[in-house]
């Protein structure tokens, strides 16, 4: 049974580790039309995700559910879903490029778009289905610590540029589906996707919006916000 939803995005009930009820969106596009299916449906998708999240590499850079990524690979576990479709098809599609690993001369994505070719529109769908309805990770331990009057002075960075209006309060609540949770994201990976924007080497998507409030951001305070967005715990909420 498939219903059509007009306007608004199914939300379906997630049940974490701990027990407590949370409620996680999510958003199939097909045809450009939302559809919610009905629940053996989904929890199919979700189980046919995670076969292809286990099988096609995934797992080897963002983590097991996607919660415990290497290096400076994002987390993926619990991001906005109709945003994690979007990147995965810009990816194949060779639209988001970005900038390049001076250890390896290519392109962060390019391991990436290397193995697009192995997954279906369906299994792109699951996979963002599986990785949804999974618990965010938690945040990164840095070494050291960052104190309180830096946390706090850059939060005020971020709340000066204008960042809350899309992201969120503190980088958990984005405004609009097609916006990225950024909350307990790798500190690094959060620097290079800022800079990258900035200085406009990663153009696809909605980052184009972020060009006028980015732009006025220097290396130091995007290295601060990145920082403090690193230290927010979405398991907290």
């Amino acid at each position: 049974m498939i219903m059509r939803v007009a306007f608004a995005p199914p939300v379906l009930t997630r049940i974490n580790k701990s027990g407590h009820e949370m409620r996680s969106a999510l958003t199939a596009l097909i045809l450009g039309t939302a559809v919610l299916s009905a629940a053996p449906a989904f929890s199919d998708a979700v189980k046919d995700g995670k076969r292809v999240y286990m099988t096609k590499t995934c797992m080897a850079c963002h983590g097991r559910n996607g919660a415990k990524p290497i290096a400076t690979y994002p987390a993926l576990a619990g991001q906005n879903p109709a945003y994690l479709l979007t990147q995965l098809k810009a990816i194949r599609d060779g639209k988001r490029v970005g900038s390049v690993d001076p250890e390896t001369g290519h392109t962060f994505v390019q391991g990436m778009a290397d193995i697009m070719h192995l997954l279906s529109e369906d299994d792109l769908k699951n996979v963002v289905a599986y990785l949804a309805v999974q618990d965010p990770a938690k945040p990164e331990v840095l070494d050291p610590a960052p104190t309180e009057d830096e946390l706090a002075a850059a939060a005020k960075i971020y709340k000066k540029l204008g960042c809350r209006s899309c992201h969120g309060k503190e980088g958990d609540k984005p405004s609009n589906k097609a916006y990225p949770y950024i909350a307990g994201l790798d500190r690094e990976y959060l620097i290079r996707a800022m800079t990258e924007i900035r200085d406009k080497t990663r153009t696809s998507g909605k980052s184009k919006m972020m060009f006028g409030t980015i732009k006025r951001a220097d290396d130091d305070q995007i290295a601060a916000m990145a920082t403090w967005l690193s230290q927010i715990d979405r398991n907290a909420e």
